[in-house]
């Protein structure tokens, strides 16, 4: 007799962005590739009060909203739900904007345009606790690590394994998990643990304010 193996189930989403039109675009494109989208919020506020009631797996988030912004909202939700995962989708790829977002907690950066299978696998690598980078972000990571090289700091590059630098690389080159995987010999779950690696390393998981401060100050 077979045993059948269930379903996994579909990964539970609250959209969060104050433009209602691109909140519901997103809604019906993210439903239509089978995330559960359990409720949308139209600011920080009403997200913090959003998901105490839906309890999502991923909050997928706008940066700049009135109010309370998604990274103060991000880092709020540490605290109240530690377990639910946000997604940064944003207009903004600024420097300050991708290290403040990261410093608050969130899972991954990605800037608004990027494709439906590459944010859908954002969202499912996010559930399951893995970071993500978008090839803008990498690609301003890269820069920073040169710039430090370059200026006399603390080179972050010399903190990176050879391993991870390729894995930079390719991200900046606008190569996806599975291509990199495949480029470099390795097994998906390798290259999304190099991912998290690279940004532990590059101290932009850290959630102190000295640690931000410290960051954006090019003090480290």
């Amino acid at each position: 007799m077979t045993t059948r193996v269930p379903a996994p189930e579909p990964v539970r989403v609250l959209v969060v962005d104050d433009d209602a039109a691109f909140r519901d675009a997103l809604t019906e494109l993210l439903r239509a590739h089978g995330i559960d989208v359990v409720g949308t919020a139209g600011s920080g506020e009403a997200a913090l009060e959003a998901v105490a009631v839906v309890v999502p797996d991923v909050v997928l988030m706008d940066m700049h909203m009135p109010g309370v912004s998604g990274a103060v909202t991000a880092a709020r939700l540490q605290t109240v739900a530690p377990e639910t995962r946000v997604l940064m989708l944003t207009v903004s790829g600024a420097d300050d904007d991708v290290l403040e977002a990261m410093l608050a907690g969130a899972s991954g950066y990605l800037v608004k345009g990027t494709g439906p299978a590459a944010l859908v696998a954002s969202i499912h690598a996010a559930a399951a606790g893995a970071a993500m980078l978008s090839p803008e972000i990498a690609t301003k990571l890269l820069g920073r690590i040169r710039a430090q090289s370059t200026t006399g700091g603390r080179a972050r590059g010399e903190v990176l394994s050879e391993r991870e630098l390729e894995v930079l690389e390719l991200l900046a080159r606008g190569k996806a998990n599975g291509e990199i995987a495949r480029m470099l010999y390795l097994s998906p779950n390798t290259v999304r643990n190099h991912i998290s690696n690279i940004l532990s390393k590059l101290q932009i998981s850290n959630r102190t304010e000295a640690t931000a401060y410290a960051i954006r100050s090019g003090l480290v």
